[in-house]
């Protein structure tokens, strides 16, 4: 009795440290560097002079995003997919990770990708340059 039950701690403890180190692999194959695709928003008006997640204040005539995962200072090339307009923009704060949106940017770069009426926009990502992590 007490081999089986031994037994059965081993090879769950086995079958999780291979769920576990499976999981770091597919983190570890991100690269900050491919393109990522996803939706858009603008910052309201509201939240301009207000301070960022990296401790600026927000500027909504800035070129600046929010990403939930690029660090500060990374600078990226955002294309709208539908109208093909595209605008550089360096990331000074944090998008929620509960929040579906790939980018929160500024109005200055909403503007320039042409979707301020509709709020959001499907877009592509690419990074130009990595900030300090």
């Amino acid at each position: 009795m007490r081999i089986n039950r031994w037994l059965a701690k081993t090879m769950l403890s086995v079958t999780l440290a291979l769920f576990c180190t499976t999981g770091l692999t597919k983190a570890a194959e991100f690269n900050a560097f491919d393109d990522q695709i996803g939706i858009a928003s603008y910052f309201n008006d509201k939240f301009h002079g207000h301070r960022t997640a990296s401790g600026e204040r927000y500027d909504k005539h800035d070129l600046t995003a929010a990403h939930a995962t690029l660090p500060f200072g990374t600078v990226i090339h955002v294309v709208n997919l539908k109208n093909n307009q595209s605008v550089d923009v360096r990331i000074n704060s944090r998008a929620h990770r509960s929040n579906r949106r790939l980018l929160d940017l500024s109005k200055q770069a909403a503007k320039e990708l042409g979707f301020l009426q509709a709020g959001i926009a499907k877009v592509k990502i690419t990074v130009v340059s990595l900030g300090e992590a």
